[in-house]
């Protein structure tokens, strides 16, 4: 997007200082290895308006593959329109854009969190011209955000909006406990979903092996596999392109392996990325981070519409800050639930494991566990997600 297709308030252009506040300013020099999110992502102090700064802290919100499938219209320096970005979408894996929303309900989450920060309410008004059709997408809001004078307490959780991350690591310890599971459920209040723990070993092991085969489906899916090949990024594209996956945030550390690993990779050669040998390592790998697995933690919704895929968002995001307050990390295996004719079959294996029937709808599986921390992923500039208002 070009910087001169910015903003327009509702009075007329926005103001020069205004502009220029916005303007995307690196909080220092990350190089490959950080393990501080504050210098990959935008820093809500560098900007003057409060709807720019509650922007700044939603980007840091977890969504799938990294997309960052997110456009917003600023309409004056406490009011937006947010949309999804239609050309992010992954039509491979999510061909009814169900897990885009639901990175849409968990930018708002932590859009909410961080205006308490900022000493805000945030009003969220929901699908404001309705509900949309796919061919919709981009061109209807997913929500109008409004910031309002509060003189409420700053949410507990902002402290962990720049420390919380996505760990596909190898987990350690013992299995999480219910009375530590409540404790966080305790803490994220959980709105919209049914929010559920299986820990028992005896309901975790062929739930776990159910959730694996869900890699397995996705992985000898040509087009579906694919589609993780354009979202991955190697060496100096991570920091250039700031979005997609990459092995230094899965667990691959620095060292000979990386290097290798990313050597191969280098060009993306989808003779490379769907060679036997390469799927294989990646399913022994992934194998053995998801029986590492502590417990996983299920959100359940009783429909399975627009809205409930955003406010499914809204309580996995709130519940990840949770988990990290306690020590645990989460690592979305929702594979099973996606929509693509591959996974038809495992999906419906799954749903009969977890007694869930239509219209009910498992949105969110995700393994709990402790690691050590990874490196944090990037967030784009922020120009980028800016659309230009039009009267």
């Amino acid at each position: 997007m070009e910087r001169k297709e910015f903003l327009v308030t509702a009075g007329g252009m926005v103001t020069a200082a205004m502009l220029s506040s916005f303007a995307w300013i690196e909080n220092g020099k990350s190089e490959p290895g950080s393990k501080r999110a504050g210098e990959r992502r935008p820093d809500p102090a560098l900007f003057n308006e409060p709807i720019l700064k509650a922007l700044a802290l939603g980007l840091n919100a977890p969504n799938p593959h990294n997309t960052q499938a997110w456009k917003f219209k600023v309409i004056n320096p406490k009011e937006a329109i947010f949309y999804v970005d239609e050309k992010r979408l992954l039509n491979a894996t999510d061909p009814i854009a169900r897990q885009i929303h639901i990175g849409c309900g968990c930018f708002i989450a932590l859009f909410k969190i961080g205006a308490s920060h900022l000493g805000f309410s945030a009003v969220v008004e929901y699908l404001p011209e309705g509900s949309y059709a796919f061919s919709e997408i981009g061109s209807k809001p997913v929500a109008r955000l409004l910031l309002e004078n509060s003189t409420t307490e700053e949410d507990y959780l902002y402290r962990h909006i720049f420390t919380r991350q996505t760990n596909r690591a190898i987990y350690e310890g013992s299995p999480l406990k219910e009375a530590e599971f409540n404790k966080m459920i305790s803490r994220s209040k959980p709105e919209y979903s049914d929010v559920k723990l299986t820990c028992d070993p005896k309901k975790l092991q062929p739930m776990l092996e159910v959730l694996y085969k869900g890699m397995e489906v996705e992985c000898y899916d040509w087009s579906a596999f694919d589609e993780s090949r354009q979202w991955f990024r190697v060496k100096n594209d991570i920091a250039k392109k700031r979005d997609g996956l990459n092995m230094r945030v899965s667990g691959v550390g620095n060292g000979l392996m990386l290097w290798l690993s990313e050597t191969l990779l280098r060009d993306y050669s989808k003779k490379v990325w769907h060679n036997e040998g390469s799927i294989e390592g990646l399913l022994k790998s992934h194998y053995d981070k998801v029986m590492s697995s502590k417990g996983v933690v299920t959100f359940t919704t009783a429909n399975n519409g627009l809205i409930d895929w955003i406010q499914c968002g809204q309580d996995y995001a709130r519940f990840q800050l949770a988990a990290h307050d306690r020590g645990f990390y989460l690592h979305p295996l929702s594979q099973v639930l996606q929509e693509y004719p591959a996974m038809k079959i495992l999906c419906r294996e799954f749903n009969q494991l977890m007694n869930v029937n239509e219209p009910a709808k498992t949105q969110m599986a995700v393994r709990i566990g402790r690691s050590s921390l990874l490196e944090y992923s990037y967030r784009r500039n922020p120009n980028d997600f800016l659309i230009k208002q039009s009267f």
